[in-house]
């Protein structure tokens, strides 16, 4: 029998509990270059104006799904950038920590953890990706991470959009 999936994985894992330790200054979501038509969306945790955090949900295509046909198991990879964001991101969105508390990167995981938003399956394209983004923005919002319901909604449409042509694109939806 198979080990149970983990899906967390931190790079470098040598700095996870550094990584957990950040502060969190604000939460952009981000469409990366277009790929087999649609954008990879992600989150960078800023932890400084230069720095972040990237919060990337990917499909591991090893490990089976459990509820979507010949779909695979997410993988959340956290890693550790010297920059605020990558170079292939066609835009960028904000989110502001909700002003009544300090975020810290620790905050976020436990969150998607606790709800069980780490046990996120892909389709058998690997698709998935603005489902699980606008999913988590909403639990941001749900949760008092954030409170600015306008910007989780500029977010959420902007996730709706092929970029960078800003047309309609219909959400792939991935499943728990």
């Amino acid at each position: 029998m198979p080990p149970p999936h983990e899906p967390l994985h931190f790079i470098p894992k040598s700095q996870e509990k550094h990584i957990l330790s950040l502060p969190i200054q604000h939460i952009l979501a981000a469409p990366h270059h277009q790929e087999a038509g649609t954008n990879h969306w992600c989150f960078y945790l800023a932890t400084s104006p230069t720095t972040s955090i990237q919060l990337d949900c990917l499909p591991s295509y090893s490990v089976p799904s459990t509820v979507l046909a010949n779909g695979s198991k997410a993988n959340i990879v956290i890693s550790k950038l010297d920059r605020l964001v990558s170079a292939d991101v066609e835009a960028t969105f904000a989110l502001d920590v909700a002003s009544d508390r300090t975020l810290f990167v620790r905050d976020v995981i436990d969150l998607l953890v606790e709800n069980g938003r780490h046990r996120y399956e892909f389709d058998e394209r690997g698709m998935g990706y603005r489902f699980w983004v606008t999913e988590q923005v909403e639990l941001f919002l749900r949760c008092g991470v954030v409170d600015d319901a306008e910007q989780v909604e500029a977010v959420k449409a902007a996730v709706g959009t092929l970029w960078p042509e800003k047309v309609p694109l219909e959400l792939d939806p991935g499943a728990y």
